[in-house]
């Protein structure tokens, strides 16, 4: 067992030498500020949080503390082995939380996941084209489903890194809840992308194009979204912005919204 110390935050964690070297960076300032900020500025002890590609669980522990109840999902069979060991010796941690291994989606079903590895990584994706490394059918839930499972109740707060598949999830809307929860999105447009022909990294960009409109469209409603500059250590709320992406949606590098967003109704 290991102890990590982040942001003031302390919690252990199984010690597998495979992601020791993500621990060392992890307890530096170089590992995602912006999370670190927006953890800090938008989670409350009544939250309810919603963790969507938990990975091995670093943003798992690192919320604990700070939120009454966690749900997290991750489909990576290796990283969900390493999630769970890292619960088993948090055990306030684990007491609040339900993980489930499955992919979130718009709809129940299966869909395959696929690596450029042997999987465990925090790549593992079901929207990547040409991975040629580990490949698993796995279950598929909706937020829906996810939450009924769980016996959450509406979410106060989701994080979503899902490599690719978050397009799918939000172009129909704020997740179809009755009280939109606060989104944080990693978004990942170039997974979508299949670059082992011009003539597929020409018609997958188009829809990768299609998709980050669709996706804008769909979160439009939310009042504020806000980046996190790391130079000024604030937030910049880019809606203004965003909207253009969905009115104008150029085949250039600028219509994408690339990197971590928060969309809220807070002001800040």
């Amino acid at each position: 067992m290991r102890t990590i110390t982040k942001a003031g935050v302390t919690f252990n964690v199984a010690d597998r030498n495979e992601y020791s070297a993500f621990w060392d960076w992890y307890e530096t300032d170089d590992w995602e500020p912006e999370t670190v900020a927006v953890f800090t500025r938008f989670l409350r002890p009544d939250t309810r949080y919603v963790d969507l590609g938990a990975w091995i669980g670093s943003t798992v522990l690192l919320a604990a503390p700070l939120v009454s109840r966690i749900v997290c999902v991750e489909p990576d069979p290796l990283a969900f082995a390493a999630l769970s060991e890292n619960l088993a010796v948090n055990p306030e941690v684990m007491g609040k939380t339900t993980a489930v291994q499955a992919a979130v989606g718009a709809t129940d079903g299966s869909v395959i996941l696929t690596s450029a590895g042997k999987g465990g990584d925090s790549n593992s994706s079901v929207a990547r084209a040409g991975d040629t490394g580990a490949r698993w059918e796995t279950e598929q839930v909706s937020l829906a489903t996810l939450l009924s499972r769980a016996a959450l109740g509406p979410p106060d707060f989701i994080k979503l890194d899902i490599e690719g598949a978050e397009y799918d999830l939000l172009s129909t809307g704020p997740l179809q809840l009755n009280r939109p929860p606060t989104l944080y999105v990693a978004l990942h447009p170039n997974l979508l992308i299949d670059k082992r022909s011009l003539a597929a990294r020409i018609s997958t960009s188009m829809r990768a194009l299609r998709a980050n409109r669709r996706f804008l469209r769909a979160l439009l409603p939310y009042r504020h979204h806000y980046v996190y500059d790391e130079k000024t250590c604030g937030f910049r709320d880019i809606r203004s912005r965003n909207l253009l992406r969905v009115l104008l949606p150029l085949p250039l590098r600028v219509s994408f919204l690339v990197g971590a967003c928060v969309f809220t109704n807070e002001a800040l």
